[in-house]
């Protein structure tokens, strides 16, 4: 059976935590419906896409309880709930809840651990308060999130508001003293009665270090820091086969097939990575469209962009992102008509979900590129796919994969602050190169 089995509170998180472990050479599966059947003999770590982050705190729970049941069934060792390493949330939740929910399926379990941290990618936590490339997550672009705009740095305190279970720190000096000093006072904390221990980490070595500590805890929470180091020490532990080269069986056939790069994000390095799109035709989507009601006319002037500019150039990026100060003036116009920031948000995934199925379905396309993971979600569900492949890593955290069932596409889901500037052409380069061969089965398409 899989050792880990990991629920991912949405779907680019659970692309970022598929990704960390093939990168540690465990056989990963992405799992985007909870009704795959997983073929346990073939996997070390399976992870569960879901969007718990974004829907109400009652339907959270209710999903959640669903998931980590499936989750326990499938993780022999551990089973892990995934969250951003911004921590993204509200004070209401959806990271306390779906904790409260993970801790009470195993019964007599004392508590936890929460460790958003991600060194490899600027997210850092220190005596409690968390940090984005060193700007306090208060004052990080996180501030400016549309849909969970993080007022708070301090993680304790801002876990504090989303669950009345206390909430514990394993400061840094602790975790520099090695993994039995931590493994130590997470005991003392559970012991006294708080079953929420957030763990300082600064660094990668640290991330080695609270990996020994709980190696062999049934349940833990945070990012997919943790996941990059637990491979090693299951392999030393016995429990774990050797490591495996995630790709090193795919075809390197370059071939010349359409990409269609969809970004719902509006995080700041989305936004610059759109900016960077070299080779790609840009359609921008007009939102006061939607506002107005005028959806289906909206769909088909894209279309009416995409199809020539695949047909011509052979990469087209649809974009719904804006910088804060525009986006700003959007919401207000759309609040004027009625419509809150969630609903606008469905209203701009459901275009581009539409706008993925049609470019698979009647265009054939099969290399489809998605930034943001409430986008991510939408597309994944629109097109039916029910689990992914690691095929290779694009950059930290945002792998090429490659679906497991019909349709056979190549794609990858990028959240709105993973990823180099340069993102989108080199995902399309590396998703070319991969070819036909990378595709079981497809045929090559034109549109």
């Amino acid at each position: 059976m899989p050792v880990l089995a990991t629920v991912a509170d949405d779907f680019t998180g659970a692309s970022d935590q598929a990704s960390m472990l093939a990168g540690a050479g465990a056989r990963s599966l992405l799992v985007l419906d909870p009704a795959f059947s997983v073929p346990s003999a073939d996997w070390d770590a399976v992870t569960y896409a879901s969007r718990l982050r974004s829907i109400p705190a009652s339907e959270a729970r209710t999903l959640a309880a669903e998931l980590v049941a499936k989750a326990r069934l499938t993780g022999q060792n551990m089973v892990q709930l995934k969250y951003c390493s911004t921590f993204d949330s509200t004070p209401e939740g959806n990271i306390g809840p779906c904790l409260d929910v993970a801790l009470d399926a195993f019964e007599g379990l004392p508590g936890t651990i929460v460790v958003p941290a991600l060194p490899v990618n600027g997210r850092t936590t220190y005596q409690g308060y968390h940090f984005v490339l060193g700007a306090p997550l208060d004052e990080s672009p996180m501030r400016d999130h549309p849909l969970n705009p993080m007022a708070d740095a301090n993680l304790v305190r801002w876990l504090s508001r989303q669950t009345p279970r206390g909430v514990g720190l394993v400061p840094c000096e602790t975790v520099e003293h090695g993994p039995e000093a931590v493994a130590a006072a997470l005991r003392e904390m559970w012991g006294a009665g708080t079953p929420y221990v957030v763990i300082d980490c600064l660094s990668q070595a640290h991330v080695r270090t609270i990996a020994r500590a709980v190696w062999d805890l049934p349940l833990i929470s945070g990012s997919s820091a943790l996941p990059m180091e637990l491979p090693a020490v299951w392999r030393e532990k016995g429990i774990l086969g050797p490591a495996r080269d995630a790709g090193s069986d795919q075809g390197h056939v370059v071939c010349h097939a359409p990409v269609l790069a969809l970004a719902g994000s509006c995080a700041q390095q989305t936004l610059r990575q759109i900016e960077a799109a070299e080779g790609f035709t840009l359609a921008p989507m007009d939102i006061d469209n939607l506002i107005s009601g005028e959806g289906e006319q909206e769909a088909r002037r894209v279309m009416g962009l995409v199809r020539p500019g695949l047909r011509d150039a052979g990469r087209v990026l649809v974009a719904s992102s804006q910088a804060p100060a525009a986006r700003a003036e959007t919401e207000a116009r759309a609040s004027d008509a009625g419509l809150s920031a969630r609903e606008l948000g469905l209203l701009i995934e459901g275009l581009l979900s539409k706008l993925a199925a049609w470019a698979v379905e009647e265009l054939g396309l099969r290399h489809l590129l998605v930034a943001g993971g409430e986008t991510s979600g939408a597309v994944c569900e629109a097109l039916g796919l029910q689990a992914l492949e690691m095929v290779r890593e694009i950059d930290p955290g945002v792998p090429l994969c490659r679906s497991a069932t019909e349709p056979r596409l190549l794609i990858a889901l990028k959240g709105g602050n993973f990823g180099a500037s340069g993102f989108f052409p080199k995902a399309a380069r590396l998703a070319l190169s991969v070819g036909r061969k990378g595709i079981r089965g497809a045929p090559s398409h034109k549109p």
